[in-house]
């Protein structure tokens, strides 16, 4: 198996996804929008599998809610490779990485599908350079920055930039695999929160998606609106936390930008189960 001319092949692809639902084709895209206008419905169950997607007969892909935000974003995009390389329906137990070790190349072409679907080369270039920062040697709070403006995890970021796209050297990666969210948020703030999200000045993103429990850190003297975040206890006025589920409005930026948050797993109850389209929709008794 030709593991590179495989994510040639994946990354053409899904270059060409953007172009022909003509998106911006270096920023950050909502995978579950994408799956909506391929024709895919996206449903969420709780299951402990990563993701499933049905062929026939009419698209769907099922994501797990048990498992993190980030991840079920880089899985959707997993199975839109499936759809759009035509393959058959499959289960799949994904890793956390852009595989090495896979040896079948319809996961092999899916996983890189996904990775530039969602994270362009160029795209992260320009968010580097924007930044200032040297995208062959980040530091671990810089790479959980870029990784939340895309929408994807520390480590599936990581892995993108090191295996798929070369950018990275092994001898760095294994540096900054020694690091996680939970030990990057412990460095900022003493609080312990369910998740953590962090947007700067320079996002470019128009859309985050939370569960209740997220803290969210936004740049200072930006406006939130909406019932779904509120400032958080901690004192640092740039800091929210997600409260209810719907979405934020949050301005005082370059671009406006939306928060949008949904139910959190609870003891004994997963987190949101249905439709991804309806994830955010309020509850009228939280108004």
């Amino acid at each position: 198996m030709d593991r590179r001319a495989l994510h040639r092949e994946a990354m053409q692809a899904a270059t060409e996804c953007r172009d022909q639902l003509d998106l911006d084709p270096f920023g950050p895209v909502d995978p579950y929008a994408i799956a909506e206008r391929l024709g895919i419905k996206v449903v969420f169950i709780a299951t402990s599998m990563e993701g499933f997607y049905f062929k026939q007969p009419t698209p769907r892909v099922l994501l797990s809610s048990l498992r993190p935000v980030p991840r079920r974003a880089f899985t959707c995009g997993h199975e839109i490779g499936h759809h759009w390389f035509g393959h058959g329906s499959t289960i799949d137990q994904l890793q956390e990485d852009e595989r090495g070790d896979s040896d079948k190349p319809e996961e092999v072409l899916a996983n890189a599908f996904a990775g530039t679907l969602l994270m362009p080369s160029v795209g992260l270039r320009g968010a580097f350079s924007r930044r200032g920062w040297d995208q062959s040697n980040p530091t671990p709070l810089q790479l959980f920055t870029i990784a939340c403006q895309f929408g994807v995890g520390y480590q599936t970021l990581l892995n993108h930039m090191s295996y798929t796209l070369r950018e990275i050297s092994s001898t760095r990666r294994v540096e900054l695999s020694r690091w996680n969210p939970q030990r990057i948020r412990r460095q900022l703030f003493n609080e312990e929160y369910d998740a953590f999200l962090i947007v700067d000045a320079h996002n470019e993103a128009q859309t985050f998606d939370v569960e209740i429990g997220t803290a969210v850190l936004l740049p200072p003297n930006s406006t939130v609106t909406g019932i779904a975040l509120e400032p958080a206890e901690s004192g640092d006025s740039d800091l929210y936390l997600a409260v209810k589920r719907g979405i934020a409005t949050v301005t005082g930026l370059a671009e406006p930008l939306k928060v949008r948050v949904m139910p959190n797993e609870t003891e004994g109850e997963p987190g949101y189960i249905g439709a991804a389209a309806n994830r955010f929709e309020e509850d009228p008794d939280e108004e």
